[in-house]
C-alpha cells in the first residue's frame, strides 16, 4: 500500500486535515475532514488552550478515519519573522550549522529561544574589499519563538500524532498554487484571508520573495462588527455578512433597499470593514514594490481563505490594486476518488493542507 502524509492546518476557527498519497506528478487525495475549535483556543495563530486543541485533533482523526498519524503542520503567526538576508556562502551542511551565529544580531528575540530555518533564493557574487568579490547566499530567513511552536507541537503529540515537519503557511500557499519555476516570471501575490489573520506572500515563478502576516484583521472581524452594531448572535451576523456581501453582490431572498441604494443596511458597515482590510493589503504590497531592488510590478493577485466567501471582495481588491484578482483552487491539480464530494467550503479549506504536502519526500 502506498505511503501517505497528512497536511494539518490548525486555525483560529477550526482544524482542517487532508491525507494524500504523494506521487511523482500529483497528489492523490484519500481523506479530508474538518472540525471546529472552541472560541479562544487559538488566538491570532497562538495556542491558548492546549487541551481544547488536543481534543479537537482526536475528534478529527476519529471522524476523518485517517490512516496515517504522520503530519506536516502549518503555522501562520505575526510573530514569525520572515526576512530577506544576504549571508556568507558556505556548503549547505556548514551553512545550516552556522545560521544562528550569522543571524543572531538580526533577531528580535534571543537566538536560543528561536526556531530557525531558511529558504534559499539565490547564490551570487557581491563586491568585497578592494577589487575582490565575495560569495553570498540570499535567503528568506524564518524565525519563530520556540514557545509558540511548542504549543502546537505539544497538542499534536498529546493527540497521538507525529509531526514530520513544521512549515509556514505562506510557503505552502505558493506550492499549492502550483506555479512553475521560471526566473523570468512576473511577480504575483497570494492573499489568504483567514479568521483573524491575513497572510500575504509575493512570489516570482514559485519562488517566495516577500511574506507578511497581518494579525487582527480577517473574516471574523467583519462578523464581530455586525454583531456589536446590531446586537445579533454571531451566527446571525455571519449569515447576514455572507448573504448581504458588498453593494451590488447581495444574495438575498428579500432585499431591503435603503435610501442610499444599498441592498441591505448592513452593507454600509461591511463595506467600511472590508475597505480597511483591503487598505492593509494594498499597503503591504506597496511596501514590497518600494523595497525591491528594481521595479517589480504585480501581474495579479490570487485570493484564498475563509474570507473570500464575501461577495464583491474580489472585485474591490482588483479595483483598488489595479491588477486582476483570481481565486486559488487546488481541486483541478489533485486526484481524488470519484465518490468523494467536496463543498465549496471544503475546496477552500483543502488549499493549505495540499500545499503543506506538495513536494514532501516520504
Amino acid at each position: 500500500m502506498a505511503s501517505t502524509i497528512v497536511g494539518l492546518d490548525i486555525g483560529s476557527s477550526g482544524i482542517r486535515a487532508a491525507e494524500f498519497t504523494v506521487g511523482r506528478r500529483a497528489l492523490s487525495l484519500r481523506k479530508f475532514a474538518s472540525v471546529p475549535l472552541p472560541p479562544g483556543a487559538i488566538r491570532a495563530g497562538v495556542v491558548t488552550d492546549v487541551e481544547a486543541v488536543t481534543e479537537a485533533l482526536r475528534t478529527l482523526w476519529s471522524q476523518g478515519k485517517f490512516r496515517n498519524k504522520s503530519v506536516v503542520l502549518g503555522l501562520a503567526n505575526a510573530s514569525i519573522l520572515v526576512r530577506q538576508m544576504d549571508l556568507d556562502w558556505m556548503p549547505p551542511a556548514d551553512f545550516r550549522k552556522a545560521l544562528r551565529y550569522q543571524v543572531e544580531d538580526a533577531l528580535p528575540i534571543p537566538v536560543d529561544d528561536a526556531n530557525l530555518d531558511y529558504h534559499l533564493l539565490e547564490e551570487l557574487d557581491v563586491p568585497g574589499e578592494g577589487e575582490e568579490t565575495r560569495r553570498v547566499a540570499r535567503v528568506l530567513l524564518v524565525a519563530a519563538s520556540r514557545d509558540m511552536v511548542d504549543g502546537f507541537v505539544e497538542a499534536v503529540h498529546r493527540a497521538g500524532l507525529r509531526p514530520l515537519s513544521v512549515d509556514i503557511i505562506p510557503f505552502a500557499l505558493v506550492r499549492a498554487h502550483g506555479a512553475k519555476n521560471d526566473d523570468d516570471a512576473p511577480a504575483e501575490a497570494i492573499v489568504d484571508i483567514g479568521y483573524d489573520t491575513v497572510k500575504v506572500v509575493v512570489h516570482t515563478g514559485g519562488q517566495p520573495r516577500y511574506v507578511r502576516m497581518i494579525p487582527g484583521i480577517g473574516s471574523d472581524g467583519i462578523t464581530r462588527a455586525l454583531q456589536e452594531r446590531y446586537d445579533w448572535t454571531w451566527e446571525d451576523a455571519e449569515r447576514t455578512k455572507i448573504k448581504a456581501g458588498l453593494p451590488g453582490h447581495a444574495d438575498l431572498d428579500s432585499p431591503s433597499p435603503t435610501a442610499d441604494g444599498l441592498d441591505h443596511p448592513a452593507q454600509r458597515l461591511i463595506t467600511s470593514e472590508v475597505e480597511a482590510l483591503v487598505a492593509e493589503v494594498r499597503t503591504t504590497l506597496d511596501y514590497f514594490r518600494d523595497a525591491s531592488e528594481s521595479p517589480t510590478p504585480l501581474s495579479r493577485v490570487v485570493l484564498t481563505g475563509a474570507g473570500t466567501r464575501l461577495g464583491g471582495l474580489r472585485e474591490m481588491l482588483s479595483e483598488r490594486l489595479g491588477v486582476p484578482v483570481e481565486h486559488l483552487t487546488v481541486v483541478d491539480r489533485i486526484k481524488k476518488p470519484r465518490r468523494m464530494k467536496l463543498s465549496e467550503e471544503d475546496q477552500r479549506a483543502l488549499v493549505i493542507p495540499a500545499g503543506l504536502c506538495t513536494g514532501v519526500s516520504l
